[in-house]
């Protein structure tokens, strides 16, 4: 009896892991979330997750976290029970889509645009005149349209060039401008080595928050869990430390 009741333990305890097991996905979004030339995850947003790992003692790490491009993660997040994607900005219409886990930090979504262009935008529907870059499924578009600018208006770019390739487009004249956060645009602006005082944000669209975006199918329990291991990692100022550094 004794052997049977050890076995059902370990079973059960088995079977509550990998219920809990979930699949986290991000995309490259410097200095949120993404890889060295090394291939190992980095950036502040990677840092909260590793210190809320710990903290939930979870048998799960930041290697099992996959990057692939914002549009593959953001589908995964929505179609697949127990899975994640981050960093996400949590917008209205995005709400009833997801489970909540955060804040994490600020962030500032803007419209990107060539200084010798001299564009100006006073107001969302002005930009309604223009040809906006936007990427796939990216807070960008989601504001955009949102703001009620015409599909036909915004050239979507995917996978995990997107930024470059709307850089590209912005420079030969293809587009108008680009919409996104605007600290991960200027991050890539430089490390792509762009020169930076070509570019400057005319607009800003929303400023909001990061999240971690689970499935909405996640259980409430397993979300409350995290929630609450983000919580000690603020209280206990590991957060602002790590958004600081």
């Amino acid at each position: 009896m004794k052997k049977i009741i050890m076995l059902l333990i370990v079973t059960v305890s088995l079977f509550a892991n990998q219920v809990e097991k979930i699949k986290m996905y991000t995309e490259h979004y410097p200095p949120y979330n993404m890889k060295d030339i090394n291939g190992n995850l980095k950036g502040t947003s990677i840092k909260v997750l590793e210190a809320m790992l710990i903290e939930m003692k979870s048998n799960q790490t930041i290697n099992d976290v996959k990057l692939r491009s914002w549009s593959k993660s953001y589908s995964v997040a929505q179609r697949i029970k127990n899975a994640m994607v981050f960093s996400t900005t949590r917008t209205k219409s995005r709400e009833k889509d997801f489970k909540w886990v955060g804040p994490i930090r600020e962030t500032t979504i803007g419209v990107i645009a060539l200084k010798e262009r001299n564009l100006k935008i006073n107001k969302t529907s002005d930009l309604s005149q223009y040809n906006i870059g936007a990427v796939l499924k990216d807070v960008g578009e989601t504001l955009l349209l949102e703001a009620g600018v015409d599909k036909k208006n915004i050239q979507y770019v995917k996978g995990e060039d997107a930024i470059n390739l709307s850089l590209k487009k912005i420079d030969k004249n293809r587009i108008d401008m680009f919409v996104y956060e605007t600290n991960v645009a200027f991050s890539h602006i430089k490390t792509e080595n762009y020169d930076m005082d070509k570019y400057e944000v005319i607009f800003t669209l929303k400023k909001g928050f990061l999240y971690f975006a689970f499935n909405k199918n996640t259980d409430d329990k397993i979300i409350n869990k995290w929630q609450n291991a983000l919580d000690t990692v603020k209280k206990n100022g590991l957060l602002d430390k790590i958004n600081k550094n």
